[in-house]
């Protein structure tokens, strides 16, 4: 019986324009994840200082993993921007992406959240062969036409 899944190629991988799309929608839901989270802090802990604040937003960036992490793992390999674009992670045989892989794919969300990083990360999609960011090596997924 021949597997649904393919394994990916140059073609399946070339999805750069709809990655772009996807991460300006996630970098939006990020903000606002971070934000409700340092929010949500300060209203359960009183903060006593613009110290504590700022301890608040710092604890809400470790938060930023758990979007791509937990979406990707449990959601077809999609965040909500992957899902309008249009793309997937999957791993190697072309199966969804486990939640581990999904988490290491997106840890660097904790400390590269900035449009800088996001070049960067262009950059390096243009050079590898798959399309893949350093962190879609480590993680060995690739992202997909959905």
């Amino acid at each position: 019986m021949p597997s649904r899944y393919h394994r990916p190629d140059r073609s399946s991988t070339d999805v750069v324009g709809a990655r772009i799309g996807a991460q300006v929608v996630d970098l939006v839901l990020l903000f606002v994840q971070v934000m409700v989270v340092a929010v949500g802090l300060a209203a359960l802990v009183r903060p006593e200082s613009e110290a504590a604040v700022e301890g608040y937003v710092g604890i809400a960036f470790l938060t930023l993993p758990l979007y791509g992490g937990l979406l990707e793992g449990f959601w077809n390999g999609q965040t909500i921007g992957k899902r309008v674009a249009g793309i997937r992670v999957v791993n190697r045989t072309g199966e969804a992406a486990s939640v581990g892989q999904a988490f290491v794919r997106n840890v660097p969300a904790v400390i590269l959240f900035s449009w800088l990083t996001s070049a960067v990360a262009l950059a390096a999609i243009a050079i590898d062969d798959h399309n893949r960011r350093v962190f879609d090596n480590f993680a060995g997924t690739y992202v997909v036409k959905a």
